[in-house]
């Protein structure tokens, strides 16, 4: 089911992680971690090196408030710039 709006990060085990982007505290990299922190699902952490695509999936048109879309877009950003 897709929450109204989702990231989800494939890995090259095949293996996925999915965290509703909702209420967004940070995101970055620490070392050489991708991170993402949210206030309801914690902090998602995973190692970039094991990084093999990611998408951001929308049950419907959503707005974001502009705290989410900055975090949000430093997220796409990172991401982005590591699989290229």
């Amino acid at each position: 089911m897709v929450n109204l709006l989702d990231l989800i990060i494939f890995l090259k085990d095949g293996t996925q992680y999915k965290m509703v982007i909702d209420r967004l505290k940070a995101s970055g990299i620490n070392e050489n971690n991708f991170f993402i922190e949210s206030h309801k699902e914690g902090r998602l952490e995973i190692p970039l090196d094991s990084i093999d695509g990611f998408k951001i999936e929308a049950a419907r048109t959503y707005l974001l408030n502009e705290s989410n879309m900055t975090i949000l877009i430093t997220a796409v950003g990172i991401l982005s710039k590591h699989l290229t």
